[in-house]
C-alpha cells in the first residue's frame, strides 16, 4: 500500500481503548473478547484519527503540522502505520 493509493480513503477505528500502559508509552485497544492489542502512542494517535470523516491525506496532513514536519516526511509512516493497523483489524480502510 502507498500513499497514492491510499490518500482519498477514509479509514474508520474498530476496538475500543481499555488501557493505557504510561510507563511504555502505550495503549491498550480492546477489538473484541479474545483479540487485544499494544500499539504504541503514535499508532495510537493515528488509529484515534481513523473516524471515516479524514481521508488519509487529511490524517497525514494534520501529523504533519503536529510535528512541524513535511508531508513527504511523515506520509510513509503513517501508511505503514494504517496498513499494520488494518492487518490486525483496529481500522477498515
Amino acid at each position: 500500500m502507498n500513499y497514492e493509493e491510499v490518500k482519498s480513503i477514509k479509514p474508520i477505528k474498530k476496538g475500543q481503548v481499555i488501557d493505557h500502559l504510561e510507563d511504555q508509552d502505550a495503549y491498550i485497544i480492546q477489538l473484541d473478547e479474545s483479540k487485544v492489542y499494544q500499539v504504541a502512542s503514535i499508532a495510537y494517535y493515528v488509529w484515534e484519527m481513523c473516524d471515516g470523516t479524514k481521508t488519509v491525506q487529511d490524517i497525514v496532513g494534520e501529523i504533519s503540522k503536529a510535528a512541524n514536519l513535511s508531508e513527504e516526511e511523515v506520509s510513509g509512516p503513517i501508511v505503514q502505520i494504517l496498513e499494520e493497523l488494518s492487518k490486525a483489524e483496529l481500522i477498515s480502510m
